[in-house]
């Protein structure tokens, strides 16, 4: 029995006598045996090699634990997502004419998401079925379209929210859009201004990103991802040319509206991009 490394004084005997018999010595075996392997298994989980820039939980900054818990609640909300490319030429000769206006104006130059912005926003004032939120089980009806921005920061994004943006003439509005995006990245940022919000705009026009699509930021009810602006083929009246283009993608909450809802969404933002004199009135 020794042989078999088992101490004889550590089996119980279940013969005439309490004599150890085979059968004893057969069940003391096999309960080494599942002991060792147990060892063996503990030991290989506990030298499994930690693997280099592994998370910590106490490393991870506030803004990360944000960012996880609302992408997690975004995950659960039902979600589909519509595309479109559209001819921005005329958009872009509309911005060249504004631009020196306006910066005379408010000190701030207009940009593309300021134009996106605005569009985005005059779709949904004209488009009211789309301007409700999932709540409680059921929709409510929003009445200010106020939209969120996402805002790389280091270490994260933050989405602040601009107020009645429909209601803002552009200068206005790209004067709200810096000062907002300014304040999110020197930690300036008021909490008031990260709540609420119907839908959201994110734009990713100075990267290599040609088309790309976002998450929800709940309770939003869509956002709408741009890429970047660049020349691309596009047909005009049946013939192929290039033309600049952007890449739009809605991604929408499916509980609040259905594809043919979101399709006339987009395709009011599209048609107002594409007839940019449209964005000049209120």
């Amino acid at each position: 029995m020794r042989s078999l490394g088992i101490d004889p004084q550590s089996v119980p005997g279940t013969g005439p006598g309490g004599r150890i018999v085979e059968a004893d010595v057969h069940r003391a075996q096999a309960a080494a045996d599942s002991q060792a392997s147990s060892k063996i298994s503990a030991g290989q989980v506990a030298a499994k090699p930690r693997a280099s820039g592994a998370l910590v939980p106490s490393g991870t900054s506030t803004m990360r634990r944000a960012i996880a818990h609302f992408t997690t609640l975004s995950a659960a909300v039902p979600q589909f997502q519509l595309k479109a490319e559209v001819d921005v030429t005329a958009l872009t000769v509309l911005r060249e004419q504004l631009l020196q206006r306006i910066e005379a104006d408010t000190r701030v130059r207009l940009s593309y998401t300021d134009l996106l912005l605005r569009a985005q926003a005059l779709a949904l004032a004209q488009t009211r079925e789309a301007c409700a939120l999932w709540q409680d089980g059921g929709l409510v009806p929003v009445e200010s379209i106020d939209l969120g921005l996402v805002v790389s920061v280091p270490g994260g994004l933050l989405i602040p929210v601009i107020r009645n943006v429909d209601r803002l003439g552009l200068g206005e509005l790209a004067a709200e859009r810096s000062a907002l995006v300014a304040a999110a990245r020197s930690g300036k940022l008021g909490s008031d201004r990260l709540g609420g919000g119907l839908s959201s705009l994110s734009n990713l026009g100075n990267g290599r990103v040609d088309e790309f699509s976002a998450i929800l930021a709940p309770p939003q009810n869509s956002i709408l991802a741009v890429g970047s602006l660049a020349p691309r083929p596009f047909v005009v009246d049946g013939q192929l040319t290039v033309r600049p283009t952007l890449k739009l993608t809605l991604s929408a909450d499916h509980r609040v509206m259905d594809g043919a809802l979101g399709a006339e969404l987009l395709g009011r933002i599209v048609d107002l991009l594409e007839r940019p004199a449209l964005l000049l009135y209120r």
